[in-house]
């Protein structure tokens, strides 16, 4: 397939073995790569769309969950570098993206963005949000201490509440963790960090792909039987790899329903 005459690859899907069971192993994994730099994966009930900047636009290579590419979505104009995209608060027809400078909104359909939240927040590099919920999330590092912060934002736009994490600075919300269920956030490195919305720590995973995690989404697993997984980019062995990995909410799980003390249990 040809984007302004640049290539781009989509590579075969592969399941893996997995070296342990349950939260962290990767279940799946294919490359969409353009040439041009992949900051994000996002995941909704149908797609993956990998993001994808080549300044001064930025493009998403809308992906079935097997890594066949189905089509190339513009967002033109968009001059910050696209960060971390996942669900919007603002529905299912919209994507929204951290962009260094707030969060940026777009459709689906592509074209330049709809909507620019949260300018005055300068570092931009984490957002995230769990369709249905009444919080989003935003990762920040300030300039003037370098400390990492999550924002938690009503769907309004109100700030609610503010904490430090300890791990990671790109989010992904889910709806469940280790069959537990409940709305989390996922603060993705190496390892990951679990969070409560409100900032307490929930659990850790290491996880199998490759090393720190980035731009990545909650969303459906492919196949189903897994639940609710983690869909992510990883800094290595190779840009534009889509990795799918295990957050313990399927049958496919080596881990059973738990409940909230359940799992700090056995995380900790």
């Amino acid at each position: 397939m040809k984007r302004k005459g640049i290539t781009v690859f989509a590579g075969a899907l592969a399941f893996a073995a997995g070296a342990w069971p349950g939260p962290g192993s990767v279940i799946s994994s294919f490359r969409a790569f353009s040439g041009d730099i992949p900051t994000g994966a996002y995941r909704d009930a149908d797609y993956v769309y990998v993001i994808s900047v080549a300044p001064p636009w930025a493009y998403a290579m809308k992906c079935t969950p097997t890594g066949s590419i189905v089509g190339v979505i513009d967002f033109p104009g968009l001059r910050w570098v696209p960060e971390d995209p996942d669900h919007s608060y603002l529905g299912s027809s919209y994507i929204t993206i951290a962009v260094e400078s707030g969060v940026q909104t777009f459709s689906k359909t592509g074209g330049p963005y709809v909507r620019w939240d949260h300018r005055e927040l300068d570092e931009t590099l984490g957002y995230a949000h769990l369709p249905g919920s009444p919080y989003y999330y935003v990762g920040v590092t300030p300039y003037e201490d370098e400390e990492y912060i999550i924002y938690r934002f009503s769907t309004a736009g109100s700030l609610i509440s503010s904490f430090e994490p300890s791990y990671g600075c790109k989010l992904a919300a889910t709806d469940g963790f280790a069959g537990a269920a409940g709305e989390y956030l996922i603060a993705s490195g190496s390892p990951c960090g679990v969070y409560e919305p409100g900032g307490s720590l929930v659990a850790t995973f290491a996880h199998q792909a490759g090393r720190s995690l980035y731009g990545g989404t909650a969303g459906p697993g492919y196949p189903a039987s897994w639940g609710t997984t983690l869909w992510a980019l990883s800094t290595w062995p190779l840009p534009g790899q889509v990795y799918q990995i295990d957050l313990g909410n399927g049958n496919s799980s080596a881990i059973v329903p738990a409940s909230l003390g359940k799992v700090k249990a056995l995380f900790r």
